[in-house]
């Protein structure tokens, strides 16, 4: 029979606790190291990338060498004509075409004033313009083609235009001088300072008219602004850009191919653009950064950034070098290429390796995923829910960057006013985009990690990568290598992966092999589609960035806590809505940072009622003196006002301003055929342009000429709601007795005729308010004088 007695030391062994069962091992700090080691890496390259994007170069001294671009020597350009608007037509604009002209003589060069017309029968109205461009040649010594150095010399209408295209006018000045101090080129570079660019391109197409040099041999380098500030962007090129790409090799600004494919969907243009079509290849700079200031009295020589200058001026002149002393025999007929900017290193090779780049990514990824799969550590279906799934994380993260600007514009009512949808404290907006994006993608990574494999995550990223890289090499192959370097490193990734153990921490960090190349091509890009886009299209470049992080999904562990998906989400999310905030407490008017308003003056001549209209963009309370609540449609009296259809009015006083005076000088008629010359004037010469618009409800217009130029008639105005179907503009009309224009007509029935002037500037005396310091004009129809007279011919 067994003992069955209790010892004093058996109880004090059952009072004691037992120790508690083992738990899963914690993961080893040492072990997490090779995971993190390529995010971190990744992360270290993105800034390194984002930084040369937006990083400007000190402006140079005056005591600069002699054959280098100076800042401060070219800055006077600027300061000479950017005291005030100058558009095309004022005479502000006439005293800034003779600085220009003095400036240019005192480089040494002969300068040529070219007086011409020329037409725009392109959207929308048509335009006439006299204009008055301006060259000048640095002649080369065996010349095998021409380099053309563009700016314009003009502003918008209300725009100081220190930096549109004050900025291109002094680099242009600058590097003229930089060249005659050194040895001839090999070939002529001349400079064009073109007139009439800011109504239609006139001034380009004037000298396109003119011009006898062989287009295939010239080679165009145009320098534009777009903002006030940042880097040189190289944008657009022309074709056979093969042979001119290189010549940015010197010294590198921001250029990648994406750009080209990117702005020719776009309905934007420059004098390029009539360059380019004139058969003409090149190379198209501008700057891009607080685009707020873009076309408003903003654009101002206090918000010039001579770093930009700098950039722009080192750029231009190191191409117009290498340009100078190159064979530019046949340039625009060399094949394309694709080319980005690695930092300070210019990457470029034959657009016909896109397609063959694309099909070899697509077999990489196949071979890779049969090997992985074969060594058992891939599972297809498992692979295939991750790629599934990343399109919902995708859309997620645009849902979340498209709330930014509704909920910003709501709270801020001010920044509806700007007319490109980018307010001055545009960063902490794009910040919260991207922490929102960053968020979006957190959550998938943790909720698909779950589920999938290290090396199935990355396979499934791959796939993605693999399938953008096919799409966009068809369609967009300028944008092909933003995808096909990630795609090719993730499949080299993935095979090698494959080949570890599967307790091996470095199987994780070779999965998330694509996001290095991601962290260097796209995340810089999708940084300079911010500062180009609208904040309210924030989720174009905001699905470039989800689909570099989405690289990241192997480093996330794989059995991540609620609590760390929950805490990872509100710090996301708190960081996205104070970015947010501290946007919308740096958004407040300021006399530096004024809100912009639309208004315009506008009066019926007809029956001398005066209004004040507002298209309803900005939010002031010392707009509310003018205009109130109530919208009323303005197209019938004055067509040009047909965006928006309706209009904020109020009344306004009499005021002196330039009317538009029709005359009939003569009428001869063949059949039902008339040629009617009319005179056309305005009371007052400040008027910069003068507007005729027929009603479709009588005669056809057939065609109309002016000053040598001869417009289509018919319809060139489909979108009038109102019957103005067919308009004609003056711009810059010539002072005097009045403007010639010969009208053809078909059709037995009277031609309604609506005249308009536009001038800038609202009448003196006229607001009982003045405008505070706070407030000022935005880029679209403001701050103008419109008058309209109706007559019947």
């Amino acid at each position: 029979m067994a003992d069955t007695r209790t010892t004093p030391a058996d109880l004090t062994a059952a009072e004691e606790p037992r120790p508690p069962a083992p738990g899963p091992p914690r993961p080893s700090p040492v072990r997490a190291l090779p995971r993190l080691l390529v995010p971190v890496l990744a992360l270290a390259v993105a800034l390194v990338g984002v930084l040369w994007t937006s990083l400007t170069p000190a402006p140079a001294p005056a005591s600069a060498p002699a054959g280098s671009f100076s800042a401060a020597r070219a800055y006077p350009h600027v300061a000479a004509v950017a005291g005030g608007p100058h558009a095309t037509g004022t005479a502000a604009h006439d005293r800034a075409r003779d600085e220009v002209v003095r400036r240019l003589r005192e480089s040494g060069l002969g300068v040529r004033a070219e007086p011409g017309t020329s037409s725009d029968t392109g959207n929308g109205a048509a335009v006439a313009a006299w204009t008055q461009n301006i060259s000048a040649t640095v002649h080369g010594t065996h010349p095998s083609g021409r380099v053309l150095i563009v700016a314009h010399y003009d502003s918008a209408e209300n725009s100081h235009g220190a930096s549109d295209d004050g900025i291109g006018l002094a680099t242009a000045l600058e590097v003229a001088r930089a060249l005659k101090t050194g040895p001839a080129p090999r070939n002529d570079v001349t400079f064009l300072i073109t007139d009439g660019e800011e109504p239609g391109l006139l001034g380009a197409r004037a000298f396109v008219a003119r011009d006898t040099a062989p287009a295939a041999s010239t080679v165009v380098l145009n320098l534009e602004a777009r903002g006030t500030s940042g880097r040189a962007v190289m944008f657009e090129t022309g074709t056979g850009n093969a042979a001119v790409v290189p010549a940015l090799g010197d010294r590198v600004p921001v250029a990648t191919s994406l750009s080209d494919e990117v702005y020719r969907m776009l309905p934007n243009d420059t004098d390029f653009t009539v360059l380019r079509e004139a058969g003409m290849t090149g190379l198209n700079f501008a700057v891009i950064g607080t685009s707020a200031n873009y076309h408003t009295p903003q654009d101002n020589l206090a918000h010039f950034s001579r770093a930009s200058l700098q950039d722009m001026g080192d750029t231009v002149l190191a191409a117009a070098r290498r340009l100078g002393g190159a064979d530019l025999s046949g340039t625009s007929h060399a094949g394309g290429a694709t080319y980005f900017t690695l930092g300070p290193v210019l990457v470029r090779y034959p657009m016909g390796l896109v397609l063959p780049g694309a099909l070899l990514a697509v077999a990489a990824l196949g071979a890779a995923g049969w090997y992985a799969r074969r060594r058992g550590a891939v599972r297809a279906r498992k692979a295939a829910l991750s790629a599934a799934s990343l399109p919902l994380a995708l859309l997620g993260a645009a849902a979340a960057v498209s709330a930014v600007w509704p909920v910003a514009t709501w709270l801020r009512p001010q920044w509806t006013g700007f007319a490109l949808g980018s307010p001055y404290t545009a960063g902490p907006l794009h910040l919260a985009a991207a922490l929102l994006t960053a968020t979006a993608l957190w959550v998938w990574a943790v909720v698909m990690r779950r589920r999938v494999s290290a090396l199935e995550a990355g396979a499934a990223v791959t796939a993605w990568l693999t399938l953008c890289t096919l799409l966009s090499a068809v369609w967009l192959p300028g944008a092909s290598y933003l995808f096909l370097w990630p795609a090719l490193t993730g499949a080299a990734g993935l095979a090698a992966a494959a080949r570890i153990a599967p307790g091996s921490p470095w199987r994780g960090a070779l999965a998330t092999a694509p996001i290095v190349p991601c962290a260097a091509l796209l995340v810089p890009v999708g940084a300079l589609l911010f500062d180009t886009v609208p904040i309210a299209f924030a989720a174009a470049p905001a699905l470039l960035l989800a689909l570099a992080l989405a690289t990241a999904l192997p480093a996330v562990p794989a059995k991540t806590r609620r609590r760390s998906l929950v805490t990872g989400t509100g710090l996301g999310t708190a960081a996205a809505l104070a970015a947010l905030g501290a946007a919308l407490l740096a958004g407040a008017p300021t006399a530096s940072r004024p809100a912009q308003v639309s208004l315009l003056y506008a009066l019926d001549a007809d029956t001398g009622r005066a209004r004040w209209a507002s298209s309803g963009a900005g939010d002031s309370a010392w707009l509310d003196h003018y205009v109130g609540g109530a919208t009323a449609s303005l197209e019938s009296t004055f067509p040009s006002l047909d965006q928006p259809s309706r209009w904020h009015t109020g009344p306004a006083p009499a005021a002196t301003v330039a009317v538009p005076e029709v005359k009939v000088v003569s009428t001869t008629r063949t059949g039902d055929v008339r040629r009617i010359t009319l005179s056309v004037r305005a009371t007052d010469a400040r008027a910069a342009e003068i507007g005729l618009y027929a009603d479709a409800g009588g005669a056809a217009v057939v065609r109309a000429e002016v000053a040598g130029q001869s417009v289509p008639g018919g319809t060139n105005r489909p979108f009038a709601s109102d019957g103005w179907r067919w308009g004609l503009l003056l711009a810059a009309p010539p002072t005097g007795p009045g403007t010639r224009v010969e009208l053809t007509l078909r059709g037995t029935q009277p031609l309604t005729l609506r005249a308009v002037t536009r001038t800038p500037g609202l009448p003196g005396g006229t607001l009982s308010v003045p405008r505070p310091a706070d407030v000022t004009w935005s880029a679209d129809n403001s701050g103008l004088t419109l008058v309209s007279r109706r007559y019947v011919l």
